[in-house]
Order: C-alpha cells, then sequence, then structure tokens
C-alpha cells in the first residue's frame, strides 16, 4: 500500500503563499477604515464594507503597511490642494498586494498605493450630507440667531494648552483695556481624538453660567487636521450652544462646517480675539458718546433754566421794595386794628363785669344765712336727744352692768340701775 506524500505545515504554508503572490495580482479595493493601529514597524489597518443602515460589516479584511511607506503615503496626501490622512471611518480606495501571514496561516494584504480622488469625493459627498442636513432642521443660522452682547468678557475658550493659538489669543486680550474673564478648557485640536475632546469641552463650559461667548481656536498646523471639524457632531453642538460660537481654527480659503454654523468664523485666533476687543471698543465707545450726550444735554437744560430763573430774579427785584412798602402798611394797618379792637373787647368785658361783684356778695351772704339757720336747727335736734334732757322730760334709763338689757336678757339676782334726773336707784330682779 503506497503512503500518501506528506508536506511540513511551514512547506503547505509557504506553496499557498506563493500561490496567491503569483496568481493574485495587485487590484484596487475600497471600502471604511474601521480600525488602524501602529504597531513596531508597520501599521495595521481593517478594511470593512458595510450595507446601508446597518453598523455590522458584511465583509472585513485586515491589511498592514511598513511604517516607512506609510509615511511616505501621507506626505503624499498632505500635498494636495485639500489633504486628509488615514483615520478612523474614511472612506478610501486601496491598492493591495494579497499576500499570505505564515506565522498565523491567515491571508493578509499589504497596502501598496491610495486612490485619492476616491477618498476626496467621499468627503465632499459626506460634507453636503452632513450641511445638508444641517439645512433641513434649521440648524445652519441657529447660533448666528443669538444675540451677542455689547460687552463680551465673560469668554468660555477651547483649545490646546500651550499651544500658540492659546498664546496668541490670550496675550491679544489681557493686553487690552479690558478685564476679560476667562474660562478654559484645554482640548485636543488635531488628531483622532479632536471631535470627542472639543464635544466634552463643549459640554462643559455649557455648564458654567453667564458665559458671554465662546471661543474655540487652533493655529495653523496640518489642513489635514480640518477635516475633523467638518464633524457632524461638532456642528451640532456648536448650533445647539446657549451663546454666541466664535471659531479661529480655518485658512484664509478652507471654511469647516464647524465653521459654517458658528456665530461668527475667524481666520486665525488673533483675528478671533481682536473681534471681542472690536466689539467692546465699539460698545465702550458708544457709551461714552451717550454720556456725553447726556451731560450735554443737561447742560443745555441748567443753562435755559439758569435763564429763567435769572429773568424771574430781576422781575422779582424789580417789583420787591413796592411790595415790601405795601406789605409793611398793611401789617401797620393790622396791628393798630388789632390793639384798638383788644382794647374795645376789654371795655366792654369790664361793664359785663361791673355788676358781678354786689351780686356775687349778696349770694354768699344768703347762702351764709341759710346755712346758719340749718345749722341751728341741727344744734337743737341734738340737744333734744341729749340723754340728760331726756331724762330731765321725766324719762329713766335702766341698766344691768352698764348696759341696757332686753326684757328676756335679765336674770333673777341680777342688779338694776335706774337712772332719773334727779339721781338713781338700785334694785334687784327677783
Amino acid at each position: 500500500m503506497n503512503t500518501p506524500k506528506s508536506y511540513s505545515l511551514s512547506k503547505y504554508l509557504s506553496s499557498v503563499q506563493r500561490l496567491v503572490q503569483e496568481k493574485i495580482p495587485p487590484v484596487w479595493v475600497h471600502g471604511v477604515i474601521s480600525q488602524i493601529n501602529i504597531r513596531g514597524r508597520a501599521c495595521y489597518i481593517d478594511l470593512s464594507e458595510y450595507e446601508e443602515g446597518d453598523v455590522k460589516p458584511v465583509a472585513v479584511l485586515s491589511l498592514f503597511i511598513f511604517t516607512s511607506e506609510l509615511s511616505l503615503l501621507n506626505a503624499k496626501l498632505a500635498s494636495l490642494a485639500q489633504p486628509f490622512t488615514l483615520a478612523k471611518d474614511l472612506k478610501v480606495s486601496l491598492l493591495l498586494q494579497a499576500g499570505f501571514y505564515i506565522p498565523q496561516g491567515r491571508f493578509q494584504a499589504r497596502i501598496i498605493d491610495i486612490d485619492p480622488n476616491y477618498t476626496l469625493g467621499e468627503l465632499a459627498l459626506t460634507r453636503q450630507k452632513i450641511i445638508k442636513k444641517l439645512q433641513t432642521e434649521n440648524l445652519i443660522n441657529r447660533n448666528k440667531a443669538l444675540p451677542f452682547s455689547a460687552m463680551p468678557m465673560r469668554v468660555g475658550l477651547i483649545s490646546a494648552e500651550g499651544s500658540a493659538a492659546y498664546n496668541d489669543f490670550v496675550s491679544s486680550l489681557e493686553k487690552s483695556q479690558f478685564a476679560f474673564d476667562i474660562s478654559f478648557i484645554s482640548a485636543k485640536m488635531q488628531g483622532q481624538e479632536t471631535e470627542n475632546s472639543v464635544l466634552k469641552a463643549l459640554g462643559e463650559l455649557q455648564q458654567i453660567a453667564d458665559l458671554d461667548v465662546i471661543c474655540i481656536v487652533r493655529g495653523g498646523g496640518s489642513k489635514a487636521d480640518l477635516n475633523y471639524f467638518d464633524s457632524d457632531s461638532i456642528a451640532r453642538a456648536i448650533a445647539l450652544a446657549k451663546v454666541p460660537v466664535l471659531t479661529g481654527i480655518g485658512h484664509e480659503i478652507d471654511q469647516s462646517i464647524a465653521d459654517l454654523v458658528a456665530w461668527q468664523a475667524c481666520i486665525t485666533p488673533t483675528e478671533c480675539a481682536q473681534l471681542l476687543l472690536r466689539r467692546c471698543t465699539e460698545s465702550w465707545l458708544a457709551l461714552e458718546s451717550i454720556i456725553d450726550d447726556i451731560g450735554s444735554s443737561a447742560r443745555q437744560k441748567l443753562q435755559v433754566s439758569h435763564n429763567i430763573l435769572a429773568q424771574i430774579i430781576a422781575k422779582f427785584s424789580a417789583t420787591l421794595p413796592r411790595r415790601l412798602h405795601i406789605e409793611h402798611l398793611n401789617y401797620e394797618r393790622n396791628v393798630l386794628g388789632l390793639k384798638q379792637g383788644s382794647r374795645k373787647i376789654l371795655e366792654w368785658h369790664q361793664m359785663q363785669l361791673l355788676p358781678y361783684p354786689s351780686r356775687l356778695h349778696n349770694l354768699v351772704k344768703g347762702s351764709f344765712a341759710q346755712t346758719d339757720l340749718k345749722l341751728k336747727l341741727l344744734e337743737q335736734k341734738l340737744k333734744s336727744l341729749d340723754p340728760q334732757e331726756v331724762l330731765r322730760r321725766g324719762y329713766s334709763l335702766s341698766t344691768i352692768n352698764g348696759k341696757i338689757p332686753q326684757a328676756n336678757q335679765a336674770k333673777v339676782g341680777d342688779e338694776l340701775i335706774t337712772r332719773y334726773f334727779w339721781g338713781e336707784i338700785k334694785s334687784k330682779v327677783q
């Protein structure tokens, strides 16, 4: 019996690798970058295909490119009129060389080149979809419709801490005559963390009460990094902000969707700061003008009032001596009349009082005579009630132990003393 020929695993996989490389030529493949990681000397990318409305991919392919080749590829992308970088969720068309990775026994393709026109077309299409959706939801001009403070001095700032953009913005405000109050939240302004970082910073600033404005600023940097500000999420957060949002993230030609929905888009951080300074300066000058107008109007009114008062004083001064003379004559006439009237009143009252003394004397005399008569009658009554007078009239008074007893109080043997006007008789009760 013939034994079948057997190959070692490495030889078998090497044969598969050679067959794949010989039989499958390089081809263009498009999809969405769902994962990207750099480890050591290679960059590993997962290219996925999705059906419309489904978040689960229908196909996934693992790709790799050496970091040296990736640097050349990024340099090519950076030199474009509208540059971009390879990043997650980016739609790309890549030239792939089929390969087989023997240590893991799996199919793996290597990235040879990229078609930037495909990606730019997809970016433009995605951008237009986002803009159209924002327009449909009336979000493009929502932030622009917010009232802008006349003195926007409470400023929320989003930028990379310590960056040139941060320093330019802050130094411009600090050099001014106005005392700006800056609430700063640091955020990533480039790279794949830009979207989440900026959204987090916007959320934190929304919690601060009494902010007048929010400013998002970044330096020149790579034009490719502007693509991160074409984010639908960032645009919505700006549009729905409670205060005006100013951006200073772009270039003279390029405008991101974030710039499109902001209250005002500035080219540089310095220009953004200058807008605030100009607003404050214009308001301050307008206030000074109003104050000057009020002062001028007040001075005019005071002058008119002064003139009227002077006329009144002049007129009053001309008539005052005559008026004083008339009032003086009236005063003397009233004093004289008061003296004469008072004398007549006193004389009349004196005449009325003349008969009163004799009448009062007679009245008092009569009253005393009546009182004396009453007293004499009372005296006679009192004398008639005197016990001696009673005894004189023939009455007697019997007592027991010095008291006048009642009939039932007398006891046998009690000594009874009976007094008469001429003397007394002692007797005993039987």
